[in-house]
């Protein structure tokens, strides 16, 4: 079995690459330059090619091979730099993995802006997300499903709470939609007259319960997506 290179090695190659010379490579990793023309000697013997052509310039120039091996020695050191990086969080309690609990009602723009954020800060930590509605949120924190859910809660719930915003309901409508015909502002009374469309709670939390109902007649739903969609071909109103 050949020897396989070391990250040593590999950080040599990459280090005199970027450095432009032997020199320049001792003095970025604070090795001394017969320890960086060693180590590389080593790696050329191991791997039975010539990265570098010393003869006839003034630096170390990569050859066509040792152009296409770079690209390998920086993926393999960025590997192992993740994996350094991942056991020292692990050190200091970070979690593999995060699982978040969304209500669907969650603006697109403020999830995606707070998932950068956490993607920048914690880039070693991997995320489960699980987009739902009403009580599905608490469900998924309590049945150890999500270790975090962001959403209305609903009905008693054994959980640590944090309220971290508000957000206002409205009806709406589409722009051909009788309501929107209407002058303003539109009645509770003639709200009640015309089809609402309602996403049901797919948990056992609110069952027998109305939130937000307010027509004699609706449309059930299962998904937030599907109300939108109907909304605006006027099938009903939210």
């Amino acid at each position: 079995m050949q020897p396989n290179p070391t990250l040593d090695q590999l950080q040599i190659f990459v280090a005199i690459a970027d450095s432009g010379s032997f020199s320049a490579a001792g003095r970025k990793l604070n090795r001394a330059q017969s320890v960086i023309s060693y180590g590389i000697a080593n790696l050329e013997a191991q791997l039975g090619l010539k990265l570098f052509e010393r003869e006839g310039t003034r630096e170390p120039q990569l050859t066509e091979i040792g152009r296409a091996m770079l690209e390998d020695a920086r993926r393999m050191i960025g590997v192992l730099q993740r994996m350094r990086t991942r056991v020292d969080g692990h050190h200091h309690g970070l979690e593999a993995e995060v699982a978040l609990s969304v209500d669907a009602t969650l603006p697109s723009p403020v999830l995606v802006r707070v998932l950068k954020a956490f993607e920048a800060q914690f880039p070693t930590v991997m995320l489960r997300l699980h987009i739902g509605s009403l009580g599905l949120i608490p469900d998924h924190v309590v049945n150890g499903q999500a270790d975090l859910g962001i959403g209305g809660l609903l009905g008693e719930v054994d959980v640590h709470l944090v309220r971290i915003g508000f957000m206002s309901m409205v009806p709406a409508a589409a722009p051909g939609h009788p309501l929107a015909l209407l002058p303003k502002p539109v009645k509770i009374e003639d709200v009640r007259e015309h089809t609402q469309l309602v996403v049901i709670d797919q948990s056992e939390r609110t069952k027998g319960r109305d939130y937000g109902v307010f027509a004699y007649r609706t449309w059930r739903l299962s998904d937030m997506r599907t109300k939108h969609t109907l909304m605006r071909e006027g099938l009903g109103w939210g």
